[in-house]
């Protein structure tokens, strides 16, 4: 292991300097090289942009060892369901390129696509806690219906992006039973079409005192 280590030290500090060189090329001001990003078996560097926490992860190419392998990474504090199927910029360059050339194609071939990346992902994370906001404004008001139950988000559905659905339940508490008359109600975020309330498990008289005080909330309907 230690003769691997001693083998690989050539490549890693010419990734270090390589990165040191971009960093400088694009803006000192605005990205740095994370050392902690250079592990001992299959080196490779990253620069992190200060304001967003975006990074560039720079490697060389396992079958084509004479080019770098260039790839945009999205900031860690971003969940996975706000960075799927995003794409966050992906180049090579050949490794004879000074650091400056490489800058140059990081500019016009990666920084763009990585930008957008980041932009779609900021609003994707605003959608969602938009969402998460106005379903948790329905749960309250439904709770404060007499022998309503139902609990808040865990840190699982959070970390998960389930935190934007929440499910009560009427007439399921302590002294009932399953077979007790209730209702199931469902709160999320439809796609289209704003907040989207689901009922299940109703009796017929329950079916129209819901119907009824559906009707009744609406606007009343202009005279024809």
């Amino acid at each position: 292991m230690t003769a691997l280590r001693d083998e690989l030290a050539p490549l890693r500090a010419e990734l270090l300097s390589l990165a040191e060189e971009l960093a400088q090329a694009l803006d000192p001001t605005v990205w740095t090289v994370d050392p902690r990003r250079i592990p001992d078996w299959h080196p490779c560097v990253e620069l992190l942009r200060t304001e967003d926490r975006a990074r560039i992860l720079i490697q060389q190419e396992r079958l084509r060892p004479g080019r770098w392998w260039v790839h945009g990474v999205l900031p860690e504090s971003s969940t996975y369901f706000y960075r799927y199927d995003i794409e966050s910029g992906d180049i090579t360059v050949t490794r004879a390129k000074t650091g400056a050339q490489v800058a140059r194609d990081v500019q016009r071939r990666l920084l763009p696509v990585l930008d957008a990346a980041v932009a779609e992902m900021s609003a994707r994370q605003h959608r969602h806690l938009t969402d998460v906001h106005e379903v948790d404004t329905i749960a309250r008001r439904l709770k404060r219906v007499p022998l309503t139950t139902g609990r808040p988000p865990g840190e699982a559905n959070r970390r998960n992006g389930e935190d934007n659905v929440r499910t009560l339940r009427w007439n399921q508490g302590t002294g009932t039973s399953w077979m007790s008359p209730h209702a199931e109600v469902k709160v999320s975020r439809a796609r289209f079409s704003g907040i989207e309330i689901t009922c299940s498990h109703l009796t017929p008289d329950m079916a129209e005192a819901v119907l009824r005080a559906l009707t009744a909330s609406l606007p009343a309907a202009e005279a024809a």
